[in-house]
């Protein structure tokens, strides 16, 4: 599959080393231009973002291009990223300070991030996360197609 995101959202357990599965059907959807190494960083809400290596260059020269030198030092810092490589039974390790850090034991939850990356999930916070209003749920969901759609998206004006 050649998309530039990643599309669906997978559970799997994470063993007593912080090994876990990557999610076939995520797995399916890499290029292979991408191999099997990844970084793995801290994000917002205390959750992971797994980067494929060239997601990943592209945001440090994006933090080195619009963020003061200190600033994207101290931020490198706090992200805590670690490389990671998936093994020959398709797992990564993901380290304990990042587990922790994540709330991550026994699950964990894969679902799209931006561009080429993955959000990494606590299961019972993606879950309250995802616990939303229908109805402001659906007023946005219009709004961003009105937007879309305005400029000359999705309605075949382009």
């Amino acid at each position: 599959m050649d998309l530039g995101y990643f599309i669906g959202s997978a559970k799997t357990a994470i063993d007593g080393k912080g090994r876990s599965s990557f999610p076939r059907e995520l797995r399916r959807q890499l290029w292979a231009s991408e191999g099997t190494e990844f970084v793995v960083a801290r994000d917002p809400d205390h959750t992971l973002r797994l980067y494929m290596l060239p997601e990943y260059a592209k945001f440090m020269a994006e933090l080195d291009a619009f963020i003061d030198r200190p600033r994207a030092d101290e931020f490198r810092k706090q992200l805590d990223a670690s490389l990671v490589e998936m093994d020959g039974q398709n797992r990564i390790l993901i380290p304990k300070k990042l587990l922790e850090y994540a709330g991550l034991t026994t699950e964990v939850v894969y679902t799209p991030g931006r561009g080429r990356s993955l959000e990494l999930w606590n299961p019972e916070r993606f879950e309250n996360k995802s616990k939303i209003d229908t109805d402001a749920a659906q007023k946005s969901f219009d709004e961003m197609f009105r937007l879309i759609g305005s400029s000359g998206g999705l309605d075949g004006k382009r």
